[in-house]
Order: C-alpha cells, then structure tokens, then sequence
C-alpha cells in the first residue's frame, strides 16, 4: 500500500475492537503485542498448554481415537467412562504414581470430544431410545456381517 494509506499493528487493533463493538455491542481486547508475536510465527497459549501440559501425548491422542472408532464400529457406545477407563490406563502406563489417583475428570474427556469433534462426534453415543432406533437398520446390520466376516477370517473359523 501507499505509505499514506497505511497503518500501525496499533491502530489496526483499535479499529478491529472499534468494529467488534459496533456490530455485537461488546469489548474486546486485542494485543498488538500478541498479534504482532503470532505474525512472527510465535505460539499462542493454546499451542504451547498443548505441547508441555497436556496429558497425553499426540501419539497416544491418535490411540485413543482409534479405540473409539473401534468400539463404534463394533456398535458399542462412545461414553465419557469407557474414554475415561482407557484413558486412565495408558495413563497409569506411563506415568506411574505421578498420575492422580481420581485419572482424569468429566472436564477433560469433554474437552478432547471437542477438540477431536470432526473424528468422533457422529460416534458419540446418544440416549438408548435413540440407539435402538439405530440399531434396526440396513447399515447397521451390514457393518456388523462385515465385521463377523472379518472376525471369522481373523480367527480361521
């Protein structure tokens, strides 16, 4: 841009919290500080709590969803205890006496559902009325015949 046309992170700031307010009628703030670091490549809180604080590794994050998905093709229900039951245990693997005795909380398995929504949330199990409704199904029973086809040749039966 021309240099007249152009202006500071600062402004730039000001005017996107000027524009957030006039159109939902809220405050916002916006680091020029934050923005200006996250323009240079830099992390953001989120990136780096994901990197040094969090429970599982990325690896064992990818072990987990394939646990889920699974259970869910062999008709079993996504719940917040099985993840939470097989959670605890990788867990308890790895890190000993350092994990907490209570394993992880409601809160936590909420949060990885979200953050893995696009793999898991059409698994995620429902009320039983609506699982029965479900289960009566042209898919359903093709998936399951599949699956015992694949059972059966596993097992050479």
């Amino acid at each position: 841009k021309p240099k007249e046309e152009r202006r500071s992170l600062r402004r730039i700031c000001a005017d996107v919290k000027e524009d957030w307010f006039t159109k939902h009628k809220k405050h916002i703030v916006i680091s020029h500080d934050t923005v200006s670091r996250r323009l240079k490549g830099g992390q953001s809180c989120h990136q780096f709590n994901m990197e040094t604080k969090a429970w599982l590794k990325p690896e064992e994050e990818d072990m987990v969803i394939l646990y889920c998905l699974n259970l869910a093709s062999r008709a079993f229900p996504l719940n917040h205890k099985t993840l939470k039951i097989y959670v605890d245990t990788i867990l308890r693997a790895r890190l000993g006496d350092d994990f907490p005795e209570g394993g992880v909380g409601i809160n936590w398995t909420n949060r990885f559902i979200e953050r893995h929504s696009s793999r898991l949330g059409r698994y995620w199990s429902s009320s039983l009325e609506s699982a029965r409704g479900r289960a009566v199904n042209e898919t359903t029973n093709r998936e399951w015949y599949k699956l015992l086809g694949n059972v059966i040749k596993e097992h050479d039966i």
